[in-house]
C-alpha cells in the first residue's frame, strides 16, 4: 500500500459524523447454550464440534447447561488450543450427585464463585468477574422443563437471590418458557431481555430459516436467554444473535423438531444464542490522606473506534476510492495486485511507539453468522492537523460468503476498543 495524506474535508466529515464514544467502555460478549450432553442432531456425541462453535463465536463469558462434569476438561482443553484464550470453569451440578449441571466459562479470572440450589432439583451457577475495575455477577440456570408452575416458583427464587449480588447482573441460560409466560414475566420484572433490548435497537440477528422477531426459535421456540440487571452507565445491550449452527451438506438428522432447523445437523438441539454488551468502568473514588504516596503507573486508555453519530456505524472508507460502506470484498482500484478491498478506520488512542509496527495492533471482524477474522493492518497513520486521530488500513477478508455487517473491534496494549459495524456487499 501506497502512503498518502488524508484529505482535511474528509477529516472534517470524520470530526463532524463521528460520535464521542467512551474511551473506557470494554465490550463483552456473552454465549448461552444447553450442550444435550455434547450430542449432536445427529445423534453423535462430539464435543469437538462444541468448542470449534464456541471459538467461531469469540465471547467472553459462557453459560451452559446440560454439561457432564466428567467432559469439563475436554471441552476447555479444545477450546483453549483453537481461542488461544485461557478459560477458567466453574461447575454446579443440577442437584447435588447428578452427572450433569451448569457450567459457566470465562476468560476473565473469578474474583468470586457461589451456587444455589433450587426448588425441584435445579441449581445457578454465579461467577463475579471484573472489567474494568467494574464487578459483573454472572449467572447459569436452566429451569424445570416439565411444569409452569414448578418454574415460577424457581423463577421467584433465582430472582430473590440473585437479588443479594450487586449490578450489573447477567443471567442465562435454558429457562424453558417463551417469553409471556408466567414465568419469563416473573423473571422480567427484575430483568430486561437482552434479545428484545436488541430487537428494538434494530441489533438483532439470525438466518433466514429462522427470521428475526420476539420468538425467534432456540428450540421449537425461544427458550434460550440471556437477561440483564444494570443501568445505562454501567453495562448497556449492543446487539444479539441466534447464528445458524446447521452443517447444510449433512442431512443425516435423526433428532427432529420439526421445523426448518431439521434441514441439517447442528452440534446440539439447541440454537446458541450471543450477546453483545458494553462495560462502563466504575469512577475511582479518591483516598484523601496527609502522606504523600507514590503515583500509579497509569493504565494506557483503551482504544476508540470512531462512530457516526448517535449509531454504532463505523465511520470507515474506501481506502482509494474514498466511497462510504456497504463494501466489496474485492476492487479493481486499490494499488494492490491481490485486488482485495482495504478500507480506512479511524481510532483515537492507538499511537505506536517506537519499536511498535502495524502488526502490533489486532483487528478482528466478527460477521452475522458469528464467524470471526483477523483483518491485517497495512498502514498507520497519524492524521494531519488532527493528530488524536489515528486512520487504520485494513484488509477485508477474501470469504466470499459473508453478507451483511462486520463487527469490529481492535486490540491494542492489550486493552479492547468499543465495536462499530461496517456493511459488506455480497459478490
Amino acid at each position: 500500500m501506497l502512503r498518502r495524506l488524508i484529505p482535511l474535508s474528509l477529516v472534517l466529515c470524520v470530526l463532524v459524523c463521528a460520535s464521542a464514544v467512551s474511551a473506557s467502555a470494554s465490550p463483552l460478549r456473552v454465549l448461552s447454550w444447553n450442550l444435550q450432553f455434547g450430542q449432536g442432531t445427529d445423534g453423535v456425541t462430539n464435543y469437538d464440534r462444541i468448542a470449534t462453535w464456541l471459538a467461531r463465536m469469540n465471547p467472553d463469558l459462557i453459560a451452559l447447561c446440560e454439561m457432564p462434569p466428567d467432559k469439563i476438561s475436554t471441552l476447555v482443553s479444545a477450546l483453549n488450543a483453537r481461542t488461544g484464550r485461557v478459560w477458567n470453569s466453574h461447575f454446579v451440578p443440577k442437584f447435588p450427585g447428578c452427572p450433569e449441571g451448569n457450567l459457566i466459562l470465562s476468560t476473565y479470572s473469578f474474583t468470586a464463585l457461589g451456587s444455589y440450589y433450587m426448588s425441584y432439583n435445579r441449581s445457578v451457577a454465579q461467577a463475579t468477574i471484573n472489567i474494568g475495575g467494574r464487578n459483573v455477577n454472572f449467572f447459569a440456570t436452566h429451569l424445570d422443563h416439565t411444569s409452569s408452575s414448578l418454574r415460577l416458583t424457581q423463577a421467584d427464587e433465582l430472582n430473590s437471590w440473585t437479588s443479594n449480588f450487586t449490578t450489573p447482573r447477567i443471567v442465562a441460560g435454558d429457562l424453558n418458557a417463551g417469553n409471556d409466560t408466567p414465568e419469563i414475566l416473573r423473571l422480567l420484572s427484575a430483568y430486561r431481555d437482552s434479545w428484545v433490548d436488541s430487537l428494538n435497537l434494530g441489533a438483532a440477528y439470525a438466518y433466514p430459516d429462522n427470521p428475526v422477531w420476539l420468538n425467534t426459535r432456540t428450540r421449537r421456540w425461544r427458550i434460550d436467554y440471556i437477561l440483564f440487571s444494570a443501568d445505562a452507565n454501567s453495562l448497556s445491550p449492543v446487539s444479539s444473535n441466534i447464528p445458524d449452527t446447521r452443517d447444510l451438506s449433512n442431512t443425516n438428522v435423526v433428532t427432529t423438531l420439526g421445523t426448518l432447523d431439521d434441514l441439517g445437523v447442528r452440534p446440539s438441539d439447541h440454537n446458541l444464542v450471543v450477546a453483545d454488551f458494553n462495560v462502563s468502568p466504575t469512577m475511582p473514588t479518591p483516598t484523601p490522606t496527609p502522606t504523600p504516596t507514590p503515583s500509579p503507573t497509569p493504565t494506557a486508555a483503551a482504544p476508540v473506534l470512531l462512530a457516526r453519530e448517535s449509531t454504532n456505524r463505523a465511520v470507515a472508507f474506501h481506502s482509494t476510492l474514498f466511497t462510504t460502506e456497504p463494501f466489496s470484498l474485492w476492487s479493481l482500484i486499490n494499488l494492490s495486485a491481490d485486488q482485495r478491498t482495504r478500507i480506512m478506520l479511524f481510532a483515537t488512542n492507538v499511537e505506536l511507539q517506537p519499536g511498535e509496527t502495524p502488526a502490533s495492533i489486532v483487528v478482528r471482524g466478527t460477521d452475522l453468522r458469528g464467524f470471526t477474522y483477523q483483518l491485517p493492518v497495512e498502514q498507520v497513520t497519524r492524521t494531519p492537523d488532527f493528530s488524536w486521530i489515528t486512520s487504520l488500513i485494513v484488509r477485508l477478508p477474501d470469504d466470499q460468503t459473508i453478507s451483511g455487517d462486520l463487527t469490529i473491534n481492535v486490540q491494542f496494549r492489550g486493552a479492547v476498543s468499543n465495536s462499530v459495524r461496517v456493511g459488506i456487499r455480497p459478490p
